[in-house]
């Protein structure tokens, strides 16, 4: 039995699946254009972000809590003695540590926005295979890619150096809260002098 006005259907879905095979991949390419801006520059940014945002924080305290313990040290009298010894080497401990800890968060930070940076080019290649809108796929690319390269706020730091000895738990509370704390200043010394914010090392 013949039917009247016999079209090819085979070939016209065939053409169809060639059409839709070239809008994926104008799709991918339009995604793949977009993504490149995630290199590895961009995660090594990231990550240099959050040190130079928290570790200028985590030297202001180190200073500020050195000089309020050199004043305990010498209000009490033990400016020469293992009082001393055990606070600073106390503290110079914490900021080996508290270095270690921020430097672990720069590496999350990086590693978390590659995370999202994946997930987000997968969600993409998945919507563009299911619909094969390139149009589309290249608008969404471009949209997530906006909201993947801003830099995300950076929590401040709270008080790192802690309460493990008497006279340290005294200058690390002045150190981190109060700036008034008498600190060196008590002695005839400026806060200048102290070298804030540059001082790593206890002498």
């Amino acid at each position: 039995m013949c039917f009247g006005g016999g079209g090819d259907y085979g070939a016209q879905a065939r053409a169809d699946e060639e059409a839709r095979k070239a809008r994926i991949a104008a799709g991918m390419s339009a995604i793949n254009s977009t993504f490149k801006q995630f290199n590895p520059d961009f995660y090594a940014r990231r990550e240099n972000a959050v040190k130079e945002t928290l570790m200028p924080q985590l030297n202001d305290q180190f200073d500020k809590t050195k000089e309020q313990l050199q004043y305990n040290l010498a209000r009490s009298g033990l400016t020469d003695s293992s009082v001393r010894s055990a606070n600073e080497g106390e503290m110079r401990r914490q900021m080996a540590m508290n270095e270690a800890t921020i430097a672990g968060q720069a590496t999350d930070a990086a590693n978390q926005a590659r995370r999202e940076v994946e997930q987000n080019r997968a969600e993409l290649i998945g919507q563009l295979n299911a619909t094969s809108d390139s149009t589309q796929a290249a608008q969404n690319a471009l949209s997530r890619a906006a909201i993947a390269s801003n830099q995300p706020s950076i929590s401040p730091l709270g008080m790192m150096f802690q309460n493990t000895t008497g006279l340290l738990g005294a200058a690390s509370q002045a150190g981190a809260y109060d700036r008034n704390a008498p600190g060196l200043k008590a002695f005839g010394f400026p806060r200048s002098s102290i070298g804030v914010g540059k001082e790593r090392t206890v002498s």
